[in-house]
């Protein structure tokens, strides 16, 4: 089984992407109001270090797409043949640019050219925290579907949790299948047929996602996808939430997700988690991205085949 890997990626300390998200924001009075956030765009290297992780803990990858706005990272090596970058222009309608809302982006990625029938999706902040198999993502050729926590009865505030809870209810409504689960927010197996499938099934909520170049509310979340898979028997519910023997021996547990602070790295450290993800929040210093890229640098301290 050939698996491809696809990641998100953006430099906000380039001149000419910060000039086009400037530009919009003045052009675009509705968007959420953290979806203009440093946070969602500054570049730590931690995708060097993702890389890192995937040659030394999943060798068997096949592909790598890197989607960008017409940016390359200036460490990684292009004649490396299993790496590739996709420009925006290559999957997003040209009057849909430029766009800065990754709910709108991850809505292109099966638009890829040649990418594989099975692939992964990974935020430039995960990373393959300890060895796994293919089995690990695809179970019987079906994709494995990993959750966290239940979503609850109530209205969220936060665009993150209104867009899953939105996911949840229109999949509710128009299936009457009930998978009331928030996404783990690790590296995620998706089948390219299903999701361009669930594209044409919510035609009009993916189309409607594409036309804001900033997060909002009314944003179709990808979990959507997921959900699908599960509701056309082609995906696998996973609960990733540590259990009781985990928590007190220490066990492995199959994703983590961290926010970029200090005063996090020990459980970090201790994690024996197959996927970790540490992302970057409001209240992230510049002393603390130095913090966990330092750490970072001493997990994965080989350089892998895609750097120069």
């Amino acid at each position: 089984m050939e698996i491809d890997l696809v990641y998100l990626w953006v430099d906000s300390s380039d001149e000419e992407w910060k000039k086009k998200k400037n530009a919009s924001i003045d052009a675009n009075s509705e968007y959420a109001k953290d979806a203009i956030n440093d946070c969602r765009f500054i570049s730590n290297d931690e995708l060097k270090y993702s890389l890192r992780s995937v040659e030394q803990n999943i060798p068997w990858i096949n592909n790598i797409y890197i989607i960008t706005d017409n940016q390359t990272p200036n460490w990684l090596d292009l004649n490396n043949n299993r790496v590739k970058i996709v420009n925006h222009s290559e999957i997003i309608p040209q009057e849909k640019l430029p766009l800065f809302n990754s709910c709108a982006i991850e809505t292109r990625i099966p638009f890829i050219s040649g990418l594989s029938e099975n692939f992964l999706y990974a935020n430039d902040d995960m990373f393959i925290w300890n060895p796994v198999d293919a089995n690990f993502f695809f179970e019987n050729n079906k994709a494995i579907c990993r959750v966290g926590k239940k979503i609850q009865n109530r209205a969220y505030k936060h665009i993150y949790g209104y867009t899953i809870n939105s996911a949840y209810k229109l999949m509710k409504s128009r299936f009457r299948i009930d998978i009331p689960y928030f996404p783990h927010h690790g590296i995620d197996a998706y089948k390219k047929s299903l999701f361009l499938e669930c594209i044409e099934e919510f035609q009009a909520e993916f189309e409607e996602t594409l036309n804001h170049r900033f997060r909002q509310f009314s944003d179709l979340q990808r979990i959507i996808v997921s959900y699908y898979m599960i509701y056309k028997g082609q995906g696998v519910i996973r609960t990733t939430l540590p259990n009781l023997f985990t928590s007190l021996f220490r066990g492995n547990v199959e994703s983590e997700c961290y926010d970029l602070k200090s005063s996090k790295i020990k459980k970090i450290i201790k994690s024996k988690a197959k996927l970790m993800c540490i992302n970057d929040c409001r209240k992230t210093t510049d002393n603390n991205r130095k913090e966990i890229k330092d750490f970072l640098e001493k997990k994965f301290p080989n350089k892998s085949s895609f750097e120069k």
